[in-house]
């Protein structure tokens, strides 16, 4: 079995018109009324605007620091429902944190393995960010993240990402012996800078990426809701579909490296 295209190889008013005299009584009084509503909305605009305009302001670095680790230390006792509201908020986070002062990779020694360099690049405690910077045509290949929410960013170049969640059949990812289990595969994009994906506890749990012609890179923001660091697996996922399916594979385990 070999992984196939994304595997390829090992985010008014109101006007008062006074006709006549006898409609002057009543003009005035709609005319107050109208100020009091006119009155009304501008301080319903000033309410909105004020959180408005803060929900756009960019944020620094620490500031982004601050909201990311107060909500990654409420979501392990989250419900996986609130899986969703925390990768959609901190996708919008990401986007007001402007692109200087993201947290980048000191690549010092470390050494690429084939057209792939990574690493940690932050450590804003529980959270982490890992880098990832890909030559043209690099594979990330699929793995999943079980006990973790991710959010990950497109910094550079551009990359198709590919999601999967597993089926019934698949044992734990912790049992890599050749077992062969269904996959179906959830979501397929292009990732340019600016753009993110994510995945959560119950959906989407498994991603893999392809650099396109120029290369990408890649930050993931990570955020674990236990200590576990046992289940994590890389996949290798059949590139026909099963049967007449064509977003359901057979795959396997092949473990951490």
């Amino acid at each position: 079995m070999s992984f196939h295209a994304v595997d390829g190889s090992p985010d008014d008013g109101i006007r008062v018109v006074r006709r006549s005299a006898l409609f002057v009584p009543f003009a005035l009084g709609a005319s107050l009324m109208a100020g009091r509503l006119a009155r009304g909305a501008a301080d319903a605009d000033e309410d909105i605007a004020a959180p408005c305009d803060d929900a756009f302001r960019l944020l620094t670095r620490d500031e982004f620091a601050a909201h990311w680790r107060a909500a990654g230390r409420r979501l392990p006792a989250a419900a996986l429902a609130a899986d969703e509201v925390y990768a959609a908020q901190l996708a919008a986070w990401i986007a007001r944190v402007p692109v200087e002062q993201l947290p980048r990779l000191d690549v010092g020694d470390r050494k690429p393995v084939g057209r792939l360099l990574a690493g940690p690049s932050w450590f804003p405690t529980p959270c982490i960010v890992v880098e990832f910077q890909m030559q043209p045509g690099a594979v990330l290949r699929p793995h999943n993240h079980p006990p973790q929410v991710v959010v990950t960013l497109a910094l550079e170049g551009e990359c198709e990402v590919r999601h999967y969640e597993v089926g019934d059949d698949a044992p734990p990812c912790t049992l890599i012996d050749g077992t062969e289990f269904e996959v179906r595969e959830t979501k397929r994009a292009l990732l340019t800078p600016g753009r993110t994906t994510s995945l959560t506890r119950s959906r989407d749990g498994i991603h893999g990426f392809v650099a396109g012609s120029s290369g990408a890179t890649l930050l993931d923001f990570i955020c674990a809701t236990t200590d576990d660091i046992e289940t994590f697996s890389y996949l290798e996922i059949g590139p026909q579909p099963i049967g007449t399916s064509r977003d359901r594979h057979r795959a396997r385990w092949t473990g951490k490296e």
